[in-house]
Order: C-alpha cells, then sequence, then structure tokens
C-alpha cells in the first residue's frame, strides 16, 4: 500500500476537499492501494442520506463555526475537529464484510503497536476502555473501495456532544444516556502527539511506499470540490414528499423514507437516516421501486430478487415492509394462550423476596406467561450477571446494552433466597456478558457453590449462554455439579440468523455436545411460531439428539413488543402434542411441549 502524500496548503482545507481525494484515486490510481492520513476544522459529517434536522444542532453549529458537509458514503453523523484524524483507505473491490474485517483490523493494530489497549467492537467500531474512539464509514466507485476510519484522538468532545443531537432511541439503543457516555479520545493511551502519530501510522501501514499527488491533479480535484460543499449537496436531502415513514431498526439504523405515490404507484422514493451503506441504492432499490403499485403484496414482490442487505448492512425486507406498511395485520390470539393473572400469599411472599434481595428473574424481564402460575406455587428462575444483555436478540424482552459491573453479593443474595422459598429445585440462568474478559463464567461458578453451599438438598439446574463455544469455560460451570445444564437452541437452523443476534447454531448444538459428553444431564429448548415448518422442527430434532442430549421443550414465541420480531402462527395444542410423539419416538427421555412451555417450566418435576 502507498502512501498519498499531498502538497501542502497556506489554508486549512475543508471537508469536501478530502472527499474529493479519496474519490479521485479511487477512480484514476489503479496501480495500488492508497492511505493517507487528514484532519479538518472543527466539522460535522453527514452521511449520505441523513437528515440534517435529526442529527445536529444547526444553530448551534452555525454560532461556533462549525462546518457541515455531507459525504457520499453511508453510516452515522460524525464530529470531526483538528484533534480527530481520518484514515482513508482506497484499496481495489473486494465485499464489504472482508473490507471493514481487514482496515478496520489495520487501524486497530496501528493503535496496538503505539501502545493502546484497542479492541474491535465486531460492528464498525473500535473501542478503547469500553469507549468507541473510531467509527468507518465505506461506498464504492467504479472498481474500488473507499473506507475513512474516524479517530477521536484529541477531539474538543464538549463540542461534540452539543453538536450532535441523535434521537434518544438510538442512543438508549446503545445502552447509553448521552453522546459523551460511549465515545473517548484515543491520545491519552497512545501518548504520541498527533504529527508523530500519524508519521506513525504512515510507517506502520505503508512502510516506505508513497506517491505525492501534483498540482495537475490538485486543479481536477478543485473542479470537484464545489459540488460537494454545495447547501444542494449538504442540505439537498430533506425532501417534501406525499408520504413520509420512520423507524428505527436494531442493528440497522434510524430509516426514514421518502415517497411520492400517484396513481396508486411509486413515482419516487428516497431513503434518509443513519444506516450504513454498502450496496448502490439509487440503482438496486430506488430504480427498481419506480412503478411499483404502493401495496404490501406488490412491494414484497418487487423485493424479491433485492438482496436488501447487501444494499444497506443488515436491513432484511421484513423491516424495509414495517418501515413502509407497518406492522403485518395482527395475528389474534388463540383461547388457549390465555392464562391466570391471579395471586395468592405464596405469590406475594416470592414477590417480595426477590424484590428485597435486589434480584433478577427471567419470569419478569422474559415477561414469561406462566410467571403468576410458577409464583403462586413459590418459584423462580434467578436470572444472575444483572439484567442488561451485551446482545440483543430479537424475541427476547431483556434489556440489551452496556451492563453494569457484577455484584459481588448476587450469589449469596441468590442462595439465600432460595433458602427463603424453601425450594427442592432450583433454576438459574444469566444474560450474556460477552463484556467480561471469562465472559461471566466465574461469576456462574461462585453462584453454584453459594447456592449448594446454603442449601444443601436443593437440586440446581443452570441454563447456561454459548459462552462463544469456550468449552473451558462451559467448563467452569460443569466442574460445579449441577444437576442439569440447559443450553437453548431457540429456533431452527434456517430462522437462526435473523431470530438470534451472536449465537450461531452449530455453535450452540456443539455446547449442548460438550455438555452431554462430559456426563451432565443435558437439556434444550426451542421456539415454534416464528415461520419454522414441521420438516425443519424435525431436523432440529435430529441435531439435537445429535449431540447426546435427552431433554427437550418446545413452546410458542410470544412478541414481547411491537419491536420484536412478529407472531407468524399460533401453533395448535394438537401439533405441540405431534411434536412431542416425534420427539419421544427419536429418542428423547423427557420432552415438554406446549402452548405456554418455557425452558424451566415444571423443570423440577420429572428430575
Amino acid at each position: 500500500m502507498k502512501y498519498l502524500e499531498l502538497p501542502p496548503s497556506p489554508e486549512p482545507r475543508k471537508l469536501p476537499f478530502y472527499f474529493v481525494v479519496e474519490e479521485y484515486v479511487a477512480t484514476r490510481f489503479n496501480d495500488a492501494g492508497y492511505f493517507f492520513a487528514w484532519q479538518v476544522p472543527p466539522t460535522v459529517m453527514l452521511g449520505r442520506n441523513q437528515l440534517a434536522d435529526n442529527e445536529v444542532d444547526l444553530s448551534f453549529c452555525r454560532s461556533h463555526g462549525i462546518d457541515i458537509f455531507r459525504r457520499k458514503s453511508g453510516g452515522g453523523c460524525v464530529f470531526a475537529d483538528e484533534g480527530c484524524l481520518q484514515f482513508s483507505y482506497i484499496v481495489p473491490d473486494e465485499s464489504p464484510a472482508e473490507a471493514f474485517r481487514r482496515y478496520m483490523q489495520t487501524t486497530a493494530d496501528v493503535l496496538r503497536a503505539a501502545g493502546a489497549d484497542a479492541e474491535l467492537s465486531g460492528r464498525n467500531d473500535i473501542l478503547i476502555d469500553g469507549r468507541k474512539v473510531a467509527g468507518a464509514a465505506f461506498y464504492r466507485t467504479g472498481r474500488r473501495c473507499v473506507m475513512h476510519n474516524t479517530l477521536l484522538y484529541s477531539t474538543d468532545l464538549d463540542l461534540l456532544e452539543k453538536a450532535l443531537t441523535p434521537p434518544m432511541e438510538k442512543l438508549e439503543s446503545k445502552g447509553v444516556a448521552s453522546v459523551r457516555d460511549r465515545v473517548g479520545n484515543a491520545g491519552g493511551a497512545v501518548g504520541l502527539p498527533i504529527p508523530d502519530f500519524i508519521a506513525f501510522a504512515r510507517k506502520q501501514v505503508c512502510g516506505n511506499e508513497v506517491r505525492h499527488l501534483t498540482e495537475e491533479d490538485l486543479a481536477q480535484i478543485r473542479l470537484i470540490e464545489g459540488r460537494l460543499g454545495s447547501d444542494a449537496f449538504v442540505y439537498g436531502h430533506n425532501p417534501r414528499y406525499s408520504l413520509v415513514r420512520q423507524l428505527h431498526v436494531p442493528d440497522v439504523g434510524r430509516l426514514e423514507a421518502f415517497i411520492e405515490v400517484k396513481g396508486g404507484r411509486i413515482t419516487d422514493f428516497d431513503l434518509a437516516g443513519d444506516y450504513f451503506l454498502i450496496g448502490d441504492l439509487d440503482n438496486d432499490l430506488v430504480a427498481r421501486l419506480s412503478g411499483v403499485p404502493f401495496n404490501r403484496e406488490a412491494v414484497t414482490g418487487a423485493l424479491a430478487d433485492i438482496p436488501l442487505p447487501s444494499i444497506i448492512r443488515n436491513l432484511e425486507s421484513d423491516a424495509f415492509l414495517r418501515l413502509l406498511f407497518g406492522r403485518k395485520p395482527h395475528v389474534p390470539k388463540p383461547e388457549w394462550l390465555k392464562v391466570s393473572l391471579s395471586t395468592n400469599r405464596t405469590f406475594r411472599e416470592t414477590e417480595d423476596i426477590i424484590e428485597r434481595n435486589g434480584l433478577h428473574t427471567i419470569c419478569r424481564s422474559g415477561l414469561c406467561p406462566n410467571r403468576g402460575e410458577c409464583w403462586r406455587a413459590g418459584t423462580a428462575t434467578f436470572m444472575i450477571g444483572g439484567d442488561i444483555c451485551t446482545r440483543s436478540c430479537r424475541f427476547c424482552n431483556t434489556k440489551s446494552g452496556r451492563p453494569l459491573p457484577l455484584d459481588a453479593t448476587e450469589p449469596r443474595q441468590v442462595a439465600r433466597s432460595i433458602r427463603l422459598m424453601h425450594l427442592r429445585y432450583a433454576v438459574l440462568t444469566s444474560v450474556d456478558r460477552d463484556d467480561l474478559p471469562d465472559l461471566g463464567a466465574a461469576h456462574w461458578a461462585r453462584t453454584i457453590e453459594a447456592v449448594r453451599r446454603e442449601n444443601p438438598d436443593t437440586r440446581i439446574e443452570v441454563l447456561i449462554p454459548d459462552f462463544q463455544g469456550r468449552t473451558d469455560l462451559v467448563d467452569q460451570i460443569l466442574a460445579t455439579s449441577p444437576d442439569v445444564v440447559g443450553h437453548n437452541m431457540e429456533t431452527v437452523r434456517r430462522l437462526t440468523p435473523s431470530v438470534r443476534s451472536a449465537a450461531r447454531y452449530d455453535r450452540s448444538l456443539d455446547v449442548l455436545r460438550h455438555i452431554a459428553e462430559a456426563g451432565s444431564t443435558c437439556k434444550t429448548g426451542f421456539m415454534v411460531g416464528l415461520g419454522e415448518t414441521a420438516d425443519e422442527v424435525d431436523a432440529l430434532l435430529d441435531d439435537i439428539r445429535a449431540t447426546g442430549c435427552r431433554s427437550v421443550t418446545i413452546g410458542q414465541y410470544l412478541q414481547p413488543t411491537s419491536r420484536h420480531l412478529d407472531v407468524v402462527e399460533y401453533v395448535t395444542p394438537e401439533q405441540f402434542d405431534r411434536y412431542r410423539a416425534t420427539a419421544l419416538d427419536k429418542g428423547f427421555t423427557r420432552v415438554v411441549s406446549g402452548p405456554l412451555v418455557r425452558s424451566s417450566y415444571h423443570a423440577g418435576e420429572d428430575f
């Protein structure tokens, strides 16, 4: 890779200049990959399709001399100043996923080589001490990819927070209360002045390879620069259309559709927001919708051969249809799913013990339909590790975001509550703690050991996360000898990517296999009603049985809120009976199958 050396300028260059340099190099220089670093005066960068009014305090920016420009790439709104470095990579065309992986890793490696403990977040962010210090934007032009990292090095974070005003639901989806809570500067962890760090990065990425822009190159660049800096380009993405639709889609961003409909057909369409664009929106989506009747069925047909996730990262057709037309018509809940909401003395005592000890239960966080029945009987499933999960599965009502530190008193409190409730059979589960080095395994072990010490006659069932497939962490749980060890498959193979945020179908099977091969009583569970077929359930049962697991629960998926996956079907009690018979025929020794069944429902009855 060659470093692109720009001629010095007597005046600070504005943002459009550097964007044109990226495009110019991408379309003219095909001999190598290129890298260069640059800085701008205080500036807000809008993503290609963001609405300025939604994301930026325009009056604050104008009164404080902060420029506002728009880039051609997608992604969110960014503040930059002289303390914020831009790393531009211009490289041969490759898949967006591969480009992100390669060049985010390159930037993180530069930071680590300079002494900072930088890590990738799994999306397009780089973190130091849990705070975002760098993000990335991406677009294709011709046969080249352009990706630039925005690296907060010694940025004025007060200006950043006042200039950017993202919607509150966007912040809440990331588990933070403000922009300032989420970001930090990398310079303190590196310790080098900015010129020295740029020289260091240049050496790390390019060695001694260099190419100088000529005055002829600059003349060509200036011809294009004015267009990208014009008000029409910066503010022109605030169109007035006859229909406007808005939706925040988890793992995609905020979407705003502007639709002109004449004679019942789409005549014009634009899509704004802070989504991450990785394909050709205009030709691959907008042009394909032109002339299509504006109804759910016609647009569904038009999307049939459009690979939406390859245009906008993580955007599935169902979410796009919900943006345009709202939720699908409601599927009425059948009689067999109605449950008693009555309470008794035992219910109130159970609730009091849980609240007095500051405990979390999956009964509440999961909106379990059996909570009344179980609490009236004096039982509950304890959820350890806090009540904020690092994952955001689309079926689960547990809060997601940045968890609080582990509560060292929680193991003792759980053990004490089990004793006060006189439980002979206790069930423990947890949120995912992917933020911790051991993913929460040691906390799990301490809790089981505390329960065992204080309740020696109580049998213990655990429902564990996948621990990212790390069998050494699963072994920490198995070493405490719980009576039953469960890990849920949740759904069939085809639906796993759209239902579970980070878990993998085969990885969960491997966890079950490891539990069974260790000699523990192994258990799993899954939901139906998400759109699976009977043949897919049959294949899932075969896969589970092949691991050595012999206990399974099968229950109806119930949509917790409108933000979660829709219920596709309410499976009849008769079909649940057929699933139970099928599982028994396959060699399962314990099968609990029914509309209201959950993983821990009547868990202790057969064990």
